[in-house]
């Protein structure tokens, strides 16, 4: 809680790689002495977040993910013939378990809820209990890639495909400030593209169209936000490998933030 009686929560959106820039925001919020009330995380969002409502500070988030080898990676992932995806997935959650010891979400320093998708309703699905490892696992279920995780009669996908940046539920939280993260808001226009840099195949199309319609829900979602983030994120191929290493997207995560500081502050003292 702010010294002036205020509840911040952050909703940290879906994205990827490009969740990186999740870290430097709350880099920021730190810095500045603000805390963390409420979280809700996305996806990736989820990733970030929950692992930042375990530890409650961002060094040892940051350590983590310098720590982190392409074999670890590699050897994360490498758990294929699922039956609804091409990886099964228990071996990243014994992956996030060597960082997680088994913490329960009821128990996390920083109230969180990890956010997935029913894939027979379509409905948003909040996790706010039980193992924390796993419900990550369910909020990053990519269709086709990770197979769903079953949850209380539910499979469980990618957060993202309903919610990308779950705004709304971090207020319903408690919430008097809500600070919302949309990973896809400064990827279009695809300058590279459009300037010839960059060739466009079957594959691109596809993802690109896919990220136009995840940004349309999240513009929707920052519609319920006190302050909207649209970290500047350079544009680039996606290199799984190169995601542990790459630092200038938390940058532009801390730029974003310290472009709303002012906002935030003001937000912060003014009267209810």
């Amino acid at each position: 809680m702010s010294e002036h009686g205020k509840k911040v929560g952050l909703a940290l959106g879906s994205g990827g790689w490009r969740g990186l820039a999740h870290i430097g925001v709350i880099k920021v919020l730190e810095k500045n002495g603000i805390s963390i009330d409420y979280i809700t995380g996305s996806s990736v969002g989820a990733l970030v977040g929950g692992l930042y409502a375990y530890y409650g500070n961002i060094v040892e988030l940051e350590n983590i993910v310098q720590s982190i080898g392409y074999l670890d990676m590699f050897h994360a992932l490498s758990d294929p013939k699922a039956e609804l995806g091409l990886i099964k997935g228990n071996k990243f959650v014994a992956f996030l378990e060597g960082y997680l010891k088994g913490a329960k979400i009821e128990d996390l320093k920083i109230p969180f809820k990890a956010a997935t998708t029913d894939i027979l309703t379509g409905e948003t699905v909040y996790l706010d209990k039980g193992n924390l490892a796993t419900a990550i696992r369910a909020s990053i279920s990519v269709p086709l890639v990770l197979a769903p995780v079953d949850i209380d009669g539910k499979k469980l996908v990618d957060g993202g495909n309903s919610t990308p940046v779950p705004t709304e539920e971090v207020r319903r939280m408690g919430a008097d400030v809500v600070i919302g993260v949309n990973l896809y808001g400064n990827i279009f226009p695809l300058t590279a593209a459009v300037e010839g840099e960059k060739k466009l195949g079957a594959r691109e199309v596809f993802s690109l169209s896919y990220q136009i319609l995840l940004n349309q829900m999240a513009k929707g979602n920052l519609k319920h936000a006190d302050i909207a983030l649209n970290p500047k994120i350079p544009e680039r191929s996606f290199n799984l490998f190169k995601f542990v290493k790459e630092k200038g997207t938390v940058l532009v995560g801390e730029e974003a933030m310290d472009g709303e500081m002012g906002v935030l502050r003001g937000l912060l003292d003014s009267q209810r």
